[in-house]
C-alpha cells in the first residue's frame, strides 16, 4: 500500500470514528454550539484529537504500522514521543518496525515542564529557570537512554506549527548537554499535517537566532496532507459540511469574523 493509500483510509477511519470532528458530528455539545479555539488563536470548524485512539485497536495499529513504514526509509536509532500523544505512538511505532521491518527500535519520551510553554523561546525560559529545573530532582528532560552519535527522531501526532516538536528537541539536546554526549535530532515525524508551509518552516530554522534553541534544518515527515486528502471524505460528510470544511482549508480568514462563525453553526446545528 503506498501513502496515498494509506492516506485515504486513515482519514476515513479517523473521521469516521470520530478524531477528527467538526461542527457536524462534534463529541462534546460545547464544540457543536462553539468550534475550536486553536492554540495559534485561530477559530476552527474542525479540529483532529487523537488522545483516545487507544480506544479504537485496529486504527490504532494501522496508523502505527503507516508511521512504522515511512520512518523505516530513514536512519534513526531513537524514537522520542512528544508528552502526551506521542508516548503510545512511539510505542505501537516500535512495535510495527519490530513485526513489519524487524527492526529493533528503542524509544522515549519528553517529560512536561513544569508550566506550559506555547512557544520554544517559553521553554528556553523556564529552562534557564533554577525553579523550574529543581522540579525534576533525579528526573532527566527527556526519558530515555541516550548514547553518543544517537540519532533522533521527534513523534508526534500531529502538526499546525512545529513549536511542540521544537520544544521536544530542546528537550532532548539540552538533556543530551547534560549529559555531555553529542546526539542528532533533526527529524520529525507525526501523522497528520494542517499547514503546508510547515516543510519549509523546519529547513528555514537554521536561520533561527537565539543560539540556545540549537539551530538547524529540520526534516519533517508526515503521513496525511489533510488539504489533499480531504476529497476522500466528500462521501462521509454532509454536502454543507464538506463545503464549509474546504472553505475554511481554503481561506481561514473569512470565518474569523462572528457573525461567519455563527451563521456557520446554525447552518450545522440544522
Amino acid at each position: 500500500m503506498n501513502q496515498e493509500e494509506q492516506s485515504r483510509n486513515l482519514i476515513i477511519d479517523l473521521y469516521k470514528e470520530g478524531y477528527i470532528q467538526t461542527l457536524w458530528n462534534a463529541v462534546e455539545h460545547k464544540n457543536r454550539a462553539e468550534g475550536w479555539w486553536l492554540k495559534s488563536g485561530i477559530w476552527s470548524p474542525w479540529f483532529f484529537n487523537m488522545r483516545h485512539v487507544g480506544s479504537s485497536p485496529k486504527l490504532f495499529y494501522d496508523i502505527c504500522c503507516a508511521m512504522a513504514d515511512m520512518i523505516s526509509q530513514h536512519d534513526v536509532n531513537l524514537l522520542i514521543g512528544v508528552e502526551m500523544t506521542g508516548l503510545p505512538l512511539a510505542g505501537g511505532i516500535a512495535i510495527a518496525l519490530t513485526s513489519k521491518h524487524r527492526r529493533g527500535q528503542p524509544i522515549g519520551f519528553t517529560r512536561p515542564l513544569s508550566k506550559k510553554a506555547r512557544t520554544a523561546l517559553e521553554a528556553l525560559q523556564l529552562l534557564q529557570d533554577s525553579s523550574d529545573i529543581a522540579v525534576y530532582g533525579q528526573k532527566s528532560l527527556v526519558e530515555a537512554r541516550l548514547h553518543n552519535n544517537d540519532i533522533v527522531s521527534i513523534i508526534d501526532d500531529m502538526a499546525t506549527d512545529l513549536e511542540s516538536k521544537i520544544i521536544a528537541r530542546l528537550l532532548v539536546l539540552k538533556e543530551a548537554d547534560r549529559q555531555n554526549i553529542k546526539v542528532q535530532c533533526n527529524k520529525i515525524f507525526y501523522l497528520l499535517n494542517r499547514n503546508k508551509q510547515i516543510r519549509q518552516k523546519g529547513l528555514n530554522f537554521i536561520n533561527e537566532k537565539e543560539l540556545q534553541l540549537y539551530p538547524a534544518a529540520l526534516e519533517v515527515n508526515y503521513i496525511i496532507e489533510f488539504d489533499e486528502a480531504l476529497p476522500f471524505l466528500r462521501s462521509c460528510m454532509a454536502p454543507e459540511e464538506y463545503e464549509a470544511i474546504i472553505a475554511f482549508q481554503e481561506n481561514k480568514e473569512q470565518f474569523q469574523d462572528e457573525k461567519t462563525r455563527k451563521e456557520l453553526i446554525k447552518i450545522a446545528s440544522g
